[in-house]
């Protein structure tokens, strides 16, 4: 059943219903359905920057292909349906996380240490050295192939070096201030160079080890190595700020460690001739009408408002050397321009990528909760942020884990089949090949009737069945809705001409899915999933009961390979024949009607549904006892902005069996518009389940004692 979602989240499901239906300003709407659908250059452009124009070309140029390397953000909806959500990567930090980030923070500092005891001409633990680099090796390794392996649902390995660089660099600025104070003097000459030297230690053994996973992983998946290598962990190898930075304002100040310790020049020096260069273009555009012409026309910005990332573009001071008022000796000479237009690309780099880290949203699992512990960057939450409890159909990346988003998911579900569709294009088939043509347009039309009311009440249409379609919700009430107009369409479909007479089965469960990503991209980027496992075989039961429908299903195929149909029928009359008296013949005189005969089989012509999906009905403040012929029904009363109000009937018919199956309680729904509501006794407001319970019960209980008196012997006087 393929479906597609951002990642790890399935915001598709909870953005109309979550806000639309919520209290809730349009803007939020908007913001948060445009959040949901933009895609990772949609998202960077709304960001704030000092050196890089945020622009979709602009972008690009900076990192080419950047849809590829770089993840999009997700809509994080809080537990408070009603506020602002967050816009980020949900990340679950497990105990497993924790002792990776430990085990980075051990290593790191045992390199700073091995690098001190160089430069103080003494001894160190190698032994101790290797056991902190074997151990977070190892567990940066697992991590590395667990987003390598589940690459094809996500860009996880992206969002995990995004994530780890922040760490490495928080630790790394700290270093200079760490030897600081372990020895003033050796901390003030060496401080910075000992921080470069441990990023590089630390990059070429991570590279080395990222190459060896991809090696050892290239066999197994039957794939080239250099594919399976984050192209985003190549970006950053090559951006020594990425790792040692997690800030860098437009002054530069932040980078007087890099300037120093990795670049060896006198970072004072050019930040000032950088100063001066803007101090002169500030001047220079408001004299020179061809150089104010030159940035209107050519570069597209307006120089009454210069931009402060306009010194930034690539090769324009490079062009503003050659002013006539332009003094190297003031400003910046040749060499120092070359450096700074090689580290105005480094800048944007980190902009962008720096932009993305700050949107990671740590979630923990409290009391089975998913709570955000600390206030996230992209949040518009105060500084004092408090602990925010995120929805629960929120799917966190687990790094740690093997799947590392969990597969599993809850849904509602609902199947509607359409009965003998294929005995019905059979039969059409010999009649003539025009008869085919107009009932699948006739289908195709009721589909689409279907999918229109179904997409208004935000079920969302994961698979055609090729007689029916499988949907999947998040509300129950709405997917009961759905249900109803669906079963009200067909007979109207029968009054235009559709060929298919047999009836329509239609059944909805609450249950366990998996999705299973799909192999290749869509050129939007988005993942595509299939629905598999339990919860589609049980709706794939309900709907078909596959008891007596499996001596249909043989007919059909012994027809369709050319046997006669009336030798078929003949052959199958005896089973036929004993299948028949278990038959209801007071249940099937109604046009849509569901029950449990007396070997457990379901028969179902109308709409089922399990104990799960009904139990999530919730609580009902008008409830009805209505009886109809023989049967009694619990009635209540639904309402929803689309369809308005529906009244329906539930009742529980027992326990079936099902093939592949355990045992299972079945309701029947039925359409109680054509009740007369007068004819309806209300009764007080309680638990649905306990009396739809109570109801079987006394049902039950009244039916066998109508079986005991029938048969009981009578008692003759002598």
């Amino acid at each position: 059943m393929a479906t597609s979602f951002p990642y790890a989240i399935d915001a598709g499901y909870v953005i109309r219903s979550t806000f639309v239906r919520h209290a809730c300003s349009t803007q939020t709407v908007e913001a948060a359905a445009a959040a949901m659908s933009s895609s990772v250059i949609d998202h960077l452009t709304r960001g704030t920057y000092c050196f890089l124009a945020g622009e979709p070309a602009e972008i690009r140029r900076a990192i080419p292909h950047a849809e590829e390397i770089l993840p999009r953000p997700q809509t994080i909806f809080p537990e408070e349906e009603t506020s602002a959500p967050l816009i980020g990567f949900p990340i679950l930090r497990t105990q497993k996380l924790l002792t990776l980030e430990r085990a980075l923070a051990e290593f790191l500092q045992a390199e700073c240490e091995a690098q001190f005891a160089y430069h103080m001409r003494m001894g160190f633990d190698s032994r101790a050295y290797a056991e902190k680099w074997e151990r977070y090796r190892a567990m940066l390794s697992q991590a590395m192939e667990n987003v390598t392996v589940a690459r094809h649902g996500g860009n996880y390995a992206g969002i995990f070096w995004l994530y780890h660089s922040l760490e490495v660099a928080q630790y790394l600025q700290a270093i200079p201030r760490q030897l600081r104070r372990q020895d003033l003097t050796l901390g003030r000459e060496h401080g910075d160079a000992v921080k470069y030297k441990v990023f590089f230690k630390w990059i070429d053994k991570v590279v080395t080890a990222a190459y060896d996973s991809a090696h050892s992983l290239a066999s197994e998946l039957e794939e080239d190595e250099n594919a399976l290598f984050a192209p985003i962990l190549a970006l950053m190898r090559d951006n020594v700020l990425i790792f040692t930075e997690d800030y860098i304002g437009p002054d530069l100040k932040e980078l007087s460690s890099y300037f120093q310790g990795c670049l060896n020049i006198e970072g004072r020096d050019l930040r000032s001739r950088l100063a001066a260069v803007e101090k002169w273009h500030r001047k220079s555009l408001r004299n020179d009408a061809v150089l104010r012409g030159a940035v209107t026309h050519l570069l597209s910005s307006d120089p009454r408002e210069q931009p402060p990332n306009l010194l930034s573009r690539h090769g324009y001071v490079s062009f503003l050397s050659n002013h006539v008022s332009y003094s190297p000796q003031q400003l910046l000479p040749a060499d120092k321009i070359q450096v700074w237009e090689s580290l105005a690309q480094k800048l944007k780099e980190f902009e962008i990528l720096n932009t993305l880290r700050k949107m990671m949203v740590p979630l923990e699992v409290e009391d089975g909760a998913l709570v955000c512990r600390h206030r996230p960057a992209t949040s518009k939450h105060s500084d004092t942020f408090t602990p925010l409890k995120v929805s629960n159909t929120t799917r966190p990346v687990d790094f740690t884990a093997a799947w590392v988003v969990n597969p599993v998911v809850q849904r509602f579900g609902l199947v509607y089949d359409i009965t003998d569709f294929s005995s019905t294009i059979s039969m059409l088939g010999r009649a003539e090949k025009m008869a085919i043509e107009d009932a699948f347009r006739m289908t195709s039309m009721f589909q689409r009737k279907i999918n229109k009311l179904a997409s208004s009440l935000d079920l969302r249409l994961e698979k055609y069945l090729g007689d029916g379609a499988f949907y999947s919700g998040r509300h129950a009430r709405r997917m009961l809705v759905v249900a109803v107009y669906l079963q009200r369409a067909y007979p109207q479909a029968l009054e235009r001409g559709f060929p298919f007479k047999s009836g329509l089965r239609i059944a909805m469960n609450y249950g366990e899915y998996r999705l299973m990503p799909l192999e290749g991209t869509p050129a939007n980027g988005t993942t595509r999933y299939e629905f598999f496992g339990h919860g589609l075989v049980e709706l794939s039961r309900l709907s078909t009961g596959k008891k007596t429908q499996e001596l249909e299903e043989f007919k059909t195929y012994l027809i369709s390979q050319g046997y006669p149909e009336t030798v078929v029928n003949k052959f199958f009359s005896p089973l036929l024949q004993s299948n028949s008296e278990l038959v209801s013949k007071i249940e099937e005189s109604r046009n849509f009607y569901a029950y449990i005969n007396q070997n457990s089989a379901l028969i179902n012509e109308g709409i089922v549904a399990t104990e799960p999906f009904v139990s999530r009905l919730g609580a009902f403040n008008e409830m009805y006892f209505v009886k109809d012929q023989d049967r009694a029904y619990i009635a209540v009363a639904v309402e929803e902005d689309v369809g308005g109000r529906v009244l329906l009937g539930i009742r529980k018919l027992g326990t079936g069996k099902f093939k592949g199956l355990d045992p299972m309680p079945v309701y029947e729904i039925v359409d109680g518009g054509a009740w007369d509501e007068r004819n309806l006794k209300k009764i007080p407001p309680q638990k649905l389940m306990g009396a739809l319970e109570r109801l079987f019960m006394s049902r039950l209980t009244a039916a066998q004692q109508r079986q005991r008196a029938a048969t009981a012997t009578p008692v003759t006087e002598s």
